[in-house]
């Protein structure tokens, strides 16, 4: 069986901005053990005009502070192999260029707070949507003290690279897996008639299947692991979200929609994103 490599690259998105100390917080905790790690900086010249351009000084500026920030950390983790990569263009282009299999681009968030419209085309959520490899997208800190990781589960491509991963960040963490299953009755039934209870009971049987079928594989794969599995009766956003309140780390699968993958997550990742509260990384789904 071919599992989802585990990320031996970080890149991590830096500003100065709070949400980037945040987001460089996490990828650091997550690296203490060592490997590559980028710091990249990319000059948006999408904000303004197609003439824009950015000041000799100005870009010097932005590669001292960039370069005194990869400086410092590699200094304080000696183990990492520190990058400095200042760049132009476009952060979601240059960002999803640097994105793989074998690397984690890490991007920081606000903590959302009121209308959820203004985080519609976040950095995250549009980055997290057309990537080539997994996107950590990380709230700034509250602080709370924050255990094990939340695994979305549905069956799907997408979902089977997403168990993989949190599997894998479950076990090197000593963390426990819970793994979230959320099902839903047959929208011909929804505020029309209520569903016949026997049948209801073998739709619930189908999807308890589909969620042990999802974690056998890593069940073996992981024999130490401390595997929960839920299945829940409603809607799968809610159900993700309400179980990654405290929780280290949210770990979900990018379906796309069909015509338009390069430029929206899936309805129940998206939803996520914009009610994140807890680190979350988006897995997409492997290519066919």
């Amino acid at each position: 069986m071919t599992h989802t490599p585990t990320p031996s690259q970080t890149v991590v998105a830096w500003d100065g901005t709070d949400p980037a100390k945040s987001a460089l917080d996490w990828a650091l905790a997550r690296s203490a053990d060592g490997g590559e790690f980028t710091l990249v900086h990319v000059l948006d010249h999408t904000v303004s005009s197609a003439d824009y351009f950015v000041e000799e000084s100005t870009v010097e500026r932005a590669r001292e502070v960039l370069t005194d920030e990869a400086d410092r950390v590699g200094q304080q983790h000696a183990a990492l192999t520190v990058h400095a990569d200042l760049r132009s263009g476009d952060p979601i282009a240059e960002l999803r260029g640097l994105s793989g299999a074998d690397t984690l681009v890490v991007v920081g968030t606000h903590r959302r707070r009121g209308s959820t419209l203004r985080y519609e085309w976040s950095l995250g959520a549009r980055l997290a949507s057309s990537a080539n490899g997994p996107v950590a997208i990380i709230p700034e800190s509250d602080n709370m003290n924050r255990t094990g990781i939340v695994v979305g589960v549905d069956g799907s491509a997408a979902s089977a690279a997403a168990v993989d991963f949190a599997a894998a960040e479950a076990d090197r963490t000593g963390q426990e897996l819970h793994a979230i299953h959320a099902w839903q009755e047959p929208l011909v039934w929804r505020d029309t008639s209520q569903p016949d209870a026997r049948f209801l009971q073998s739709i619930e049987s189908s999807h308890r299947r589909i969620l042990d079928e999802s974690l056998l594989a890593v069940s073996r794969r992981f024999p130490a692991l401390h595997i929960r599995a839920s299945l829940l009766r409603g809607a799968p956003q809610s159900a993700l979200l309400d179980a990654a309140h405290g929780a280290a780390l949210l770990v979900v699968g990018n379906h796309g929609l069909k015509g338009v993958t390069k430029l929206l997550l899936g309805s129940v990742s998206h939803s996520i994103v914009l009610n994140i509260q807890s680190p979350l990384v988006v897995i997409p789904a492997p290519p066919v």
